[in-house]
């Protein structure tokens, strides 16, 4: 049964042959990402496990290399991917061999650097923007609703491992998580934390459909006071609170302080000089409130988890973090090229679970893949604010789509320093990763929306006057 996983693949080669690789895409592989858990997989002989997303992600790859790729342009952001790719895979081959190490290479060729390259080559060199982010939100505003149902009347295994664990066989379990006596819910994404960062995505590409006036503006039936955009936010704010998960809480925050600044920068200067000077005080602003505060930040670091714990729950998890830091940094300098393989570095058994991506990876693959990593969210973070600082002055700044795209990365960047990332999230990231990138070789012209109206071409901007009529 566990062949189910290739129904989906079948449909998204279906479609990428009748109708388009780029549509196969966005109708098909990204609600097979966000429904279907990653840990579901086909286990054929001789081969890698294939997840339903994966095996979705090669369907849509082989339909479009055989119509041909168009639209490619090798970049600095392809290069930090190609390489994060190959040192992640070389790390676990050398760590732990083949047999051990072919999963994960093809878990890396299948979620992270094929989603990366058909976001890249099929969204905005067809002008799907605005129809990839509609997608994803009506995907995960039903998933909210399920995950609303969740926090209140869930009992044991969760909708997704009730609903498909039979076809499965497998005894793949996860213990419910409760926090001030609620069941924190976690959807199809494994863990509450996930799924609230995924819900985080849904809710800024919401806002901006909402600023591009993207949606219908006519009240919900029954309800006339509540306009469908507004309903859809409500649904995803609630998603997210279901979760019960402070990072993904932090990472919204973050990510609507950083619109907020930026649309008043690009309001208050006309100039991008002018803008970076401004932008460039506001973070003197922010680092003179860091260093006041750097006495009280390290008092409260230096905590033991043993003397947090007497205080709060809350306060524990901030100590058990900070304290992984020295508890596995001579363990990285051990094995700082490659690493040591996933698991297999000598494990702390009072700090087993690892909750920081950076120093997880570190620990895994090596220097030089975090170095890739984070250099991936440098230099994008660093070529969209130069992009959103250049905006016209006539445009209204929270529709520039690049402010959206630069605060989903800074709050990935703070995000990811508190929880290891599983798979569906490091593939929406590298999605991410491949919008950006594709974004900013996109010209400077808005992307029609389904909402632009068709205009007819302007004759009268020829010299003469003249029409040409065949």
């Amino acid at each position: 049964m566990t062949l189910l996983v290739l129904l989906p693949a079948l449909f998204a080669a279906y479609f990428a042959h009748t109708r388009s690789p780029q549509l196969a895409f966005v109708g098909v592989y990204i609600p097979v990402l966000l429904w279907f858990p990653s840990h579901f997989q086909w286990k054929p002989p001789l081969i890698p496990d294939p997840s339903f997303a994966e095996a979705s992600a090669l369907a849509v790859l082989a339909l479009l290399i055989v119509k041909g790729i168009q639209h490619y342009r090798f970049t600095v952001t392809d290069g930090l991917v190609f390489t994060f790719v190959l040192f992640v895979s070389l790390s676990e081959y050398a760590a732990l061999g083949y047999k051990e190490a072919q999963n994960l290479m093809a878990s890396m060729f299948l979620s992270v650097l094929v989603p990366y390259l058909l976001a890249k080559l099929l969204i905005e060199p067809y002008q799907l923007r605005t129809t990839l982010a509609k997608i994803i939100v009506i995907v995960l505003c039903i998933i909210a609703v399920l995950m609303i149902y969740e926090l209140f009347f869930r009992q044991g295994h969760g909708l997704w491992q009730k609903a498909l664990g039979p076809f499965f066989g497998q005894g793949w379990t996860r213990d419910t998580e409760h926090r001030w006596g609620l069941t924190r819910a976690e959807g199809p994404f494994l863990h509450p934390i996930m799924a609230g960062m995924i819900m985080v995505i849904g809710f800024r590409l919401h806002r901006w459909l909402t600023w591009q006036h993207a949606w219908p503006a006519k009240p919900i039936k029954n309800w006339p006071r509540l306009p469908l955009p507004s309903f859809m936010a409500a649904l995803l704010l609630l998603g997210m609170v279901s979760t019960l998960s402070r990072g993904p809480w932090l990472s919204a925050a973050v990510s609507i302080l950083i619109i907020f600044i930026l649309v008043h920068v690009v309001k208050l200067a006309r100039q991008p000089l002018k803008r970076y000077i401004l932008l460039l005080a506001i973070l003197i602003l922010a680092v003179l409130l860091g260093l006041a505060a750097d006495e009280a930040i390290k008092r409260f670091a230096s905590i033991s988890t043993e003397e947090a714990a007497e205080s709060s729950q809350e306060l524990q998890t901030v100590a058990y973090r900070f304290e992984l830091l020295t508890t596995y940094g001579e363990v990285i300098l051990e094995r700082w090229l490659l690493g040591w393989g996933r698991l297999g570095w000598p494990q702390d058994k009072f700090q087993w679970s690892v909750d920081n991506y950076y120093l997880l990876l570190a620990l895994n693959h090596g220097i030089i893949s975090v170095t890739c990593f984070t250099s991936l969210f440098l230099y994008l973070m660093a070529k969209l604010l130069n992009r959103a600082l250049h905006q016209p002055t006539s445009k209204t700044p929270e529709t520039e789509f690049s402010m959206t795209l630069l605060a989903l990365l800074v709050a990935h960047l703070i995000f990811i320093a508190t929880v290891a990332l599983f798979q569906t999230n490091l593939t929406l990231l590298f999605i991410l990763f491949g919008w950006c990138d594709a974004y900013l070789q996109t010209s400077s012209q808005p992307v029609p929306t389904s909402s632009t109206p068709y205009s007819q071409p302007d004759f009268t901007s020829n010299r003469f006057h003249f029409q040409r009529t065949l």
